[in-house]
């Protein structure tokens, strides 16, 4: 049972809850054939006590196990794997993997997912890396568990290990679909929200409300697909409407020069006064605060609302502010925000078929698919002062 014991793992500090993750360890075990039919699971007590989790936690995990008819507790002996490929030689688990797991989008888009590749007899081994090297780790784990598929939130920037193991998962045959963000190097479907058209639509919005002062905020990530569609966006929806367009600010993390996906998150409270003193920096270098700030999503935008009402201005009537994904805390948070709105579970369902399709043998090149976004106005946008965008660019 010890030997069982050490290949769980949980990560204490994660935004997951840790009864999902044991959730999700416990199936990858079982659905991998690592836990063989019949085979005794430790208990709750064994359990909680390895993993320094209270066996309320442990229960509601292996309650969900029990309900999908992974296991089954047998009264006085403990509780047994159950779980039955349909096929013992064809491997029906389908490896998820994301890097940025960490509000209600991400939570959907996987619940849909489930929903897809469960009905068609697969079940789903989902993971979430905390680093482009831990993502290089587990999908060689995926890789020796011959899961079926792969669907992948790539981190912004994977390792050389990485781009060697996909390699592998390629020569294979095993299907990848990428969601948000693809990797060039390796060929696969793609599935994404409409980064161009949801930040057009939001500059649009901005326009014909009559700002000229549009600057976008962003962290300091270079080369991430969707932030670069979003700048796009952007400049072309300036462009059509002849309205000067402004480099973005580029917020840096408190501990290193470019941001990491997750750095983002560590702004939220103390870094707040981080944001502040450089927004306070990039006002100094421009000599006039915008009337409007794009922000590429609705995390810095909220932080940014708040650091602009520490400075002393008012969100909209000084600064009108817009974000992009509209998370639950979107909508309520003091001043309610502007959004581009992203259709979450179109995006798993969308995903899954496509690699549905993929393990049922059709041979196509790649394909990529795009899910549209809604815009959301609320009250964080609104004309500008009258006179205070007067000014005419050159």
């Amino acid at each position: 049972m010890p030997e069982k014991l050490d290949k769980i793992r949980l990560d204490h500090n994660s935004y997951i809850s840790l009864h999902v993750q044991l959730h999700n360890q416990l199936r990858r075990l079982i659905v991998s054939g690592r836990w063989h039919t019949g085979e005794r699971i430790p208990t709750e007590m064994q359990l909680a006590r390895h993993l320094d989790i209270s066996r309320t936690t442990v229960r509601i995990a292996t309650q969900r196990l029990e309900v999908e008819g992974l296991i089954k507790r047998r009264a006085g002996r403990g509780t047994f794997v159950m779980f039955q490929p349909q096929d013992q030689n064809v491997n029906r688990s389908i490896g998820y993997l994301t890097c940025s797991f960490h509000n209600e989008i991400h939570t959907n888009i996987l619940s849909s997912a489930q929903t897809e590749l469960r009905s068609a007899g697969y079940q789903v081994i989902f993971s979430n890396s905390q680093d482009r090297y831990d993502e290089a780790r587990i999908l060689q784990q995926l890789l020796d568990d011959e899961v079926a598929g792969l669907m992948l939130w790539a981190n912004a920037a994977p390792t050389e290990e990485t781009l060697i193991i996909l390699s592998e998962y390629e020569r294979r045959a095993i299907p990848i679909v990428y969601m948000d963000r693809p990797i060039d190097a390796i060929s696969a479907d793609y599935v994404s929200s409409d980064n161009f058209g949801g930040a057009y639509d939001l500059v649009r919005h901005l326009i014909e409300l009559g700002h000229r002062r549009i600057v976008p905020l962003m962290p300091n990530i270079d080369d991430l697909h969707p932030v670069n569609e979003r700048l796009r966006g952007y400049m072309t929806a300036l462009a059509e409407h002849g309205v000067f367009a402004r480099e973005p600010w580029r917020i840096s993390p408190p501990a290193r020069h470019e941001f990491h996906e997750t750095d983002i998150y560590s702004l939220v409270g103390e870094g707040r006064q981080h944001v502040i003193e450089q927004v306070e920096c990039f006002t100094d270098s421009a000599g006039a605060m915008p009337t409007a700030l794009v922000c590429i999503n609705d995390i810095l935008a909220i932080i940014a609302i708040s650091a602009l009402g520490n400075m002393g201005y008012a969100v909209p009537g000084d600064v009108s502010v817009v974000g992009f994904d509209d998370i639950s805390m979107a909508s309520h948070i003091g001043v309610p925000l502007t959004t581009a709105s992203q259709d979450a579970y179109e995006l798993g369902k969308v995903a899954s078929q496509l690699l549905l399709e993929r393990l049922d043998g059709r041979d196509m090149p790649p394909r990529s698919y795009t899910v549209p976004t809604q815009l959301r106005v609320r009250s964080s946008t609104a004309a500008p002062v009258v006179g205070v965008d007067t000014v005419v660019e050159t």
